[in-house]
């Protein structure tokens, strides 16, 4: 069998690109491909041109290995079974960060989170403004403290900067307290004297 020198080999799907075929030439590499091969594939096949296809992320469709073989897995919220790669149940209409199993606490808890962790980032700057300010200081750093205390979970999740910003406001504010009390305390010493 005769082969002809002018015949060659999509990189794509390993067959020949004969003459008269729809072909699209790699404009990098100038290797010659199937016109539906290169559309499938979104670019060129060849390791290190530059149009080959952005690689895309399978992590969040990635299953953990306790689910291989398993076909469904139930649902965090309501329980239902649903596909094992769902991101979303198609009874509740729940939706997941990923496509890996999670169990109900967990779920609950991300929930909890998406909705306080707005919320305490609001708070957490206006304690440390009202705390910064003398004159609402010692009220500010009081309820900043108790704050602190009763979300202190929910805090280890906020940003860096505003749990810091939380954090810096509540010392401001105790140590204008401390200060308002000292000078207090020695104005009515020298006073009396």
């Amino acid at each position: 069998m005769d082969t002809d020198a002018s015949i060659c080999l999509c990189a794509i799907c390993q067959s020949p690109v004969l003459e008269g075929a729809e072909i699209v030439n790699c404009p990098e590499c100038h290797v010659q491909y199937h016109a539906e091969c290169w559309e499938e594939n979104r670019g060129c096949a060849i390791y290190g041109c530059k149009m080959v296809p952005a690689v895309e992320l399978r992590s969040g469709m990635e299953i953990p290995p306790s689910y291989w073989g398993c076909e469904n897995k139930p649902c965090p919220s309501c329980g239902a079974e649903i596909l094992a790669a769902a991101i979303r149940c198609r009874h509740c209409g729940a939706t997941f960060s990923s496509a890996q199993p999670e169990n109900a606490q967990k779920y609950r808890e991300r929930i909890q989170n998406a909705t306080v962790i707005p919320k305490l980032r609001r708070q957490a700057v206006w304690f440390f403004i009202f705390c910064t300010l003398p004159f609402t200081a010692p009220v500010s750093a009081v309820i900043a403290l108790c704050w602190w205390g009763k979300y202190r979970n929910e805090i280890k999740s906020l940003p860096p900067l505003h749990a810091g910003i939380a954090r810096l406001g509540i010392i401001v504010g105790l140590g204008q307290t401390g200060i308002a009390i000292i000078m207090a305390i020695l104005f009515s010493i020298f006073r009396g004297a």
